[in-house]
């Protein structure tokens, strides 16, 4: 890779960091709001809220540090990267197929707690599979390059 695509690279990537970073603090903000509302009112819509905060920010945070990794050697292509998209394959399919919890009154003194699993859940879980298929493609790109290397 010449010097040129890989400084236009870095800088690309420079601001997008900056942004998923803030994100990401952002959505660790969130959990822990939503946490702190549900040991408050006992409500589990705000556990679920924090879990899917969590996994919010465990996929921003990974992309951070996908941007820091291009950022630090120019190249998209590592097996680093490839590690880190599996991961978040996992954690988006995790995320995706845990229940949405609600609280629903029956009687004044007594509650029950109703589990559900929506169409969201199955486009969490289909876009945790393509960001799977995303890191297949990056091993193939992975050594293309490696084989690009040794050429040149």
């Amino acid at each position: 890779m010449n010097n040129t695509i890989s400084t236009s690279l870095k800088k690309r990537t420079f601001a997008d960091m900056i942004i998923s970073v803030l994100i990401c603090a952002g959505a660790l903000i969130a959990a822990a709001w939503q946490f702190v509302a549900y040991l408050s009112k006992r409500d589990p819509i705000y556990l679920s809220n924090a879990v899917y905060s969590l996994v919010i920010f465990g996929e921003l945070g990974l992309i951070s540090l996908i941007l820091l990794e291009i950022r630090k050697t120019g190249k998209p292509f590592s097996k680093k990267i490839t590690a880190k998209l599996r991961f978040m394959a996992l954690i988006l399919i995790a995320g995706g197929a845990m229940p949405r919890f609600s609280e629903v009154s029956t009687e004044p003194l007594t509650y029950s707690v109703s589990v559900y699993f929506d169409m969201l859940n199955i486009l969490v879980i289909f876009a945790g599979v393509i960001i799977g298929i995303i890191s297949e493609i990056f091993v193939y790109g992975l050594s293309l390059q490696e084989d690009n290397d040794l050429i040149a």
